[in-house]
């Protein structure tokens, strides 16, 4: 079986959780034994980026720039079911919520989660309008549909009323040996503050996104830190987060040495201060998977943790839960494990079990088998 795998939608050196899946599927897919044939369809961006050429992947560089998701979807839906058919493709797996419609392969499609409904207000509307058309005609007419979360299919079925056979739940993985790697990287250097700290620290991710509960967070934080007894620092990794758009945030209380944004990081970089750090606080109350959990427990850092959404799911019990709406129970839970150095032992043994239900290479099997299963249902 010659298998498509539609990565139009990669940028090189953008590691949000659809880069990190498509990356971790295709290790996987290495990994096995397959008679199966694999071409990729990527953009000119990232053709130097994806894994090298061998006897089982071929990839073809398509005409077209990720970073233009206009253009990208209207070649998507256009032009690539002409590489489909030029490269023999008998199954397509577009590997990011929309897929060509008009194929005459089985195709497969891997939604992520429902946050352009869910949270659209937060998206420019032509990005917005578009996930919609093409998402929900991708649910529609796919062979099957892949999701990350038991979370993501009921949410699914919910919105789009489809039988629920069609859908089959993979869980993501996390590369284990790319993490203990974290400290090797001495090229890239960051925010002096945090190689500096005498105190311990905590860490989080930042994103503008307003599914990811940045303001409550830091609002959490510094009702943590009214207790002079709380001595941690608070790290915050990516791009600092406009609070000055927050009303109930006064900004300056956020621009001292208490609070350390630390820019945009490489991968290595990021696992580096993962591990510097006592422990990770994930506020997300939406999330399809929440692969920066399993990345945290890699890392041999304790979580604490949203109980909402698809985060109980895969934590399972290694994780201290909050209600991400409640600034109050968020800064209750920081402070206890912040305080608790045998509980964060606990945690961190937890983690590690609870990592051996997922790995790439499972997941590879798993899709492998959604594509056999389409294949003979044809």
């Amino acid at each position: 079986m010659r298998i498509g795998l539609n990565l139009l939608y990669l940028i090189p050196d953008v590691v949000g959780g659809t880069e990190t899946y498509a990356r971790g599927l295709l290790a996987g897919l290495q990994k096995i034994s397959s008679k199966h044939d694999f071409v990729l369809f990527v953009n000119r961006e990232s053709a130097n980026s994806i894994l090298a050429e061998n006897s089982k992947f071929t990839k073809v560089v398509c005409p077209v720039c990720a970073e233009n998701r206009r253009q990208r979807y209207l070649f998507e839906q256009i032009q690539l079911k002409k590489y489909v058919r030029q490269f023999r493709i008998d199954l397509l797996h577009s590997l990011a919520y929309t897929s060509p419609l008009f194929l005459q392969c089985p195709t497969v499609v891997s939604i992520h989660d429902l946050n352009f409904k869910a949270f659209g207000h937060d998206m420019p509307f032509h990005r917005r309008w578009m996930l919609r058309l093409f998402v929900g005609q991708a649910v529609a007419r796919s062979s099957k549909i892949i999701v990350m979360s038991d979370f993501s299919r009921q949410e699914i079925l919910q919105e789009y009323r489809i039988d629920s056979k069609k859908i089959a739940v993979i869980h993501e993985a996390v590369d284990a040996g790319e993490i203990k790697s974290g400290k090797n990287d001495e090229d890239q250097p960051i925010d002096t503050r945090l190689t500096e700290l005498e105190t311990p620290y905590i860490t989080a991710f930042s994103s503008v996104t307003i599914n990811k509960n940045i303001p409550r967070l830091l609002e959490a934080f510094l009702e943590a830190k009214k207790d002079k007894r709380f001595r941690h620092k608070l790290v915050i990794i990516g791009h600092r987060f406009p609070v000055e758009k927050v009303k109930a945030i006064d900004s300056k209380s956020l621009d001292n040495r208490e609070i350390v944004w630390t820019g945009y990081l490489s991968r290595q970089k990021v696992f580096e201060v993962l591990q510097g750090s006592d422990f990770m606080v994930f506020p997300s109350f939406y999330e399809g998977f929440g692969l920066p959990a399993l990345e945290a427990m890699a890392a041999g850092v304790p979580l604490v943790c949203s109980n909402t959404a698809s985060l109980p799911e895969v934590v399972g019990e290694a994780g201290v839960f909050f209600d991400p709406f409640s600034i109050q129970d968020m800064s209750e839970k920081i402070a206890q494990v912040a305080s608790d150095l045998t509980l964060r032992k606990n945690l961190r043994e937890k983690g590690f079990q609870n990592l051996q239900r997922f790995s790439w290479k499972q997941t590879a099997e798993q899709t492998l088998s959604v594509y056999q299963e389409t294949m003979q249902n044809r």
